[in-house]
């Protein structure tokens, strides 16, 4: 019994011995994920950022865009109401020639 009870400790000895390896195994897994996850999760608040710095942007062009076409319209308005004017002087011109 004693020769099955030493080859029982071993066993048990060398289970043990394994089972603390896999948990060192596992542990050095973990910490590996752990530094991923950190990664993945600073590339993501990176590019949060850097999407709303691009959303600002955008949003900046579209507002000089609307400035332009703003600016456009104002210059084409003057110019119409300049044609306009000459169009009207025209006439009265006219009028006053035939009277």
């Amino acid at each position: 019994m004693n020769k099955e009870l030493k080859e029982l400790i071993t066993r048990l000895e060398t289970r043990v011995r394994q089972l603390v390896m896999q948990q060192k195994e596992q542990q050095g897994e973990q910490d590996k994920l752990r530094r991923q996850l950190e990664e993945k999760d600073d590339e993501i608040l990176r590019l949060q950022i850097q999407n709303e710095e691009l959303r600002q942007q955008y949003s900046r062009l579209k507002m000089a865009k609307y400035i332009d076409m703003a600016d456009n319209d104002v210059k084409d308005m003057r110019g119409r109401l300049r044609t306009m004017v000459r169009d009207i002087d025209r006439c009265i011109s006219m009028l006053k020639v035939k009277q």
